[in-house]
């Protein structure tokens, strides 16, 4: 089986007596809109989302009347960034972006995949963070996987760009 498109979100199944057979996917899998995944229950296919089409945490990949096949995010090592106020909240986003990692904005926090070279920063700046394990969950923004800025590419960006944490970032 080959899905090519998101059949629902499951959310809209809430009330459906069907069992659902997960797939466990981090943040990363989300991104690929190509892939080979295997069920809870050792059911293999393979997504091919059309253009346009995305993953998300929830969604609904195939269904027919005895099951429901959807995506459950697994927990991830992950830095809760909690700013206090706008300024922090800006910093805490410049700096995240020039970092390049993809981030996951909610009501309270940020979360973003563990690293700790981003830690130090937001400490440096007096940011509240902390190391968890949880789903990263939020509003998605920032820079993904399938963004064509890679490091390896020439790139203009500030005089003081640069991602050791020590200047550019205050």
């Amino acid at each position: 089986m080959i899905v090519e498109r998101i059949v629902a979100d499951i959310r809209e199944r809430e009330n459906d007596t069907r069992p659902v057979d997960p797939v466990f996917m981090d943040h990363y899998d989300l991104m690929k809109p190509h892939q080979k995944v295997e069920t809870q229950s050792g059911r293999v296919f393979a997504i091919s989302l059309e253009q346009g089409e995305s993953l998300a945490p929830g969604s609904v990949l195939y269904e027919d009347e005895e099951v429901i096949i959807a995506i459950e995010l697994i927990p991830e090592d992950v830095l809760k960034i909690s700013p206090k106020g706008s300024i922090q909240w800006g910093r805490a986003a410049y700096n995240i972006g020039n970092m390049h990692q993809a981030a996951y904005i909610n009501d309270d926090c940020i979360l973003v995949a563990y690293d700790a070279i981003l830690e130090g920063i937001m400490k440096k700046l007096g940011v509240t963070c902390e190391r968890v394990e949880c789903r990263l969950e939020g509003i998605r923004a920032g820079v993904t996987q399938t963004d064509t800025h890679h490091h390896g590419e020439l790139h203009h960006h500030r005089r003081h760009h640069n991602h050791s944490g020590e200047k550019g970032y205050e």
